[in-house]
């Protein structure tokens, strides 16, 4: 009985001790730990959180937060201001090709800008520079997680993503970069905020909470960002066609509702081809519309963020990059139609 007793009071003490003693604590918290992490999984809340800063003292990124008036002062008047998809509003400077930009405005903010000039400073990046030397002072990560308030979001990006057009954390905000992926060479970067981000969803996204969305265009309104989105695509063309030593095309409004034509048909008909089973191929709808060619050639593309995602996707497709840079072309029509894009080259 008094053996008993001992190994009863030895058991209490041993028990006393190993609560309160550190090694406990780590093993209760280790376990909350996993828990935790295993909750996080089933909801799928962001599993890596990036707090990269870096300095962007003379950066058009650091535009982003600032006001519409500050962009005034230091830039002038755009060349236009236009609607987009995304609720902000384009102020466009696109009169000389090196100091192509447009920023995104919303509520008197700067949301977004995009910069496909190359004399226009996008450091920590530069335009033109191999892709080695433009991540060099930058993290890359395939996920890229971040919160609004109580909202988490992950964006996943494949391994076509990272190489092509790779997502990065620039102080509180992001740059989205477009790569050749045929020479290396820095296209263009899109600076963005969080929330402009989310509406856009260039990339696979996994959140949690509320998931912010645009708002829908009314049709007069849609058909003005289709305009203006006609014309982004035909300058970034010339810009492009412009760096690689070719000459610039010029507009053709034949072949631009040709163009359109085929875009609609592709909405309305739900497919997506360059064949219409109502209108034939190309060359039967600019025979059609009388149009005049030696040679013709037409890239199509659907469901990209906007135009000018587009045009990065066309030259990074071998086949579309062909007509993007054969040198025999003369002109260009362009026709979107909700996110549908055609782009018809004529001799």
């Amino acid at each position: 009985m008094e053996k008993l007793l001992k190994l009863f009071f030895f058991t209490i003490s041993f028990i006393t001790v190993f609560m309160f003693s550190p090694l406990f604590k780590d093993w209760i918290a280790n376990m909350s730990a996993v828990k935790h992490l295993q909750r996080v999984n089933q909801v799928n809340l962001p599993m890596i959180e990036h707090a990269d800063t870096y300095s962007a003292k003379n950066s058009v990124s650091q535009y982003i937060g600032k006001s519409e008036k500050q962009i005034l002062q230091v830039f002038g008047k755009p060349t236009r201001k236009v609607p987009s998809q995304y609720d902000y509003d384009w102020l466009v400077y696109d009169k000389d090709p090196s100091k192509y930009i447009q920023f995104g405005v919303l509520n008197g903010k700067v949301e977004t800008l995009f910069v496909a000039g190359n004399k226009i400073d996008v450091s920590p990046f530069m335009i033109g520079s191999h892709y080695e030397e433009s991540m060099d002072n930058v993290s890359l990560h395939e996920q890229v997680a971040f919160s609004i308030l109580n909202n988490q979001y992950t964006f996943k990006l494949s391994t076509t993503d990272l190489h092509e057009r790779p997502l990065v954390t620039i102080n509180n905000s992001f740059a989205q970069l477009y790569f050749d992926r045929f020479t290396g060479s820095l296209l263009g970067v899109r600076f963005i905020s969080p929330e402009t981000l989310i509406k856009q969803r260039p990339y696979e996204l996994v959140y949690s909470g509320k998931l912010l969305s645009a708002k829908n265009l009314d049709e007069s309104k849609q058909l003005t960002v289709d305009k203006e989105e006609e014309r982004e695509i035909f300058n970034l063309t010339n810009v492009y066609r412009s760096r690689m030593n070719l000459s610039t095309l010029k507009w053709n409004s034949e072949a631009a509702k040709v163009a359109l034509g085929h875009s609609k048909d592709m909405v309305e008909n739900k497919y997506f081809d360059h064949n219409s089973k109502k209108y034939g191929s190309l060359a039967d709808r600019l025979n059609d519309a009388e149009v005049s060619y030696r040679l013709a050639g037409e890239n199509i593309s659907a469901n990209y963020v906007d135009g000018i995602a587009s045009v990065y996707g066309w030259i990074n497709s071998k086949g579309h990059r062909v007509n993007m840079y054969k040198k025999d072309y003369t002109s260009l029509g362009v026709g979107a139609f909700n996110k549908y894009y055609t782009q018809n080259f004529i001799k």
